[in-house]
């Protein structure tokens, strides 16, 4: 089954929403952000698969770097910060997990959304110097 324009802007809709209703009701906030970063990745994943295979595998390869990159980043100074200055050497395992999940398919969706537009833009009639 393909993830059409349509089911994205109504899934993009949806997820924000279950997110307010969950950190209103105190469930499924966390599952709400996994939610919309499987829409997210899903999406564009489907949009490089208009792209010839080998355009595809390098988008995919440069959005998988910069992401590892920021994840490793953002995790070290997220504990450091979280054990040293909050004190806090436990998290809710359920929670981070969907939270972490979440977060890396949606800037996955993103920095694929982000080589895909740069891919499309033709270059023919640039002038260089």
């Amino acid at each position: 089954m393909r993830l059409t324009k349509k089911w994205f802007i109504v899934l993009l809709i949806l997820w924000p929403v279950l997110f307010g209703l969950g950190v209103w009701d105190g469930e499924y906030a966390m599952s709400a952000v996994t939610g919309f970063g499987v829409t997210m990745a899903t999406y564009y994943e489907q949009k490089l698969d208009r792209l010839n295979k080998q355009k595809a595998a390098m988008i995919r390869d440069s959005a998988n770097s910069k992401l590892m990159t920021f994840v490793f980043g953002t995790l070290m100074l997220t504990f450091i910060i979280g054990v040293f200055f909050f004190d806090q050497p436990t998290v809710p395992l359920l929670d981070t997990i969907h939270l972490v999940l979440g977060a890396l398919l949606t800037f996955r969706g993103l920095f694929m959304r982000s080589a895909y537009r740069d891919e499309l833009i033709d270059t023919s009639n640039v002038i260089r110097m």
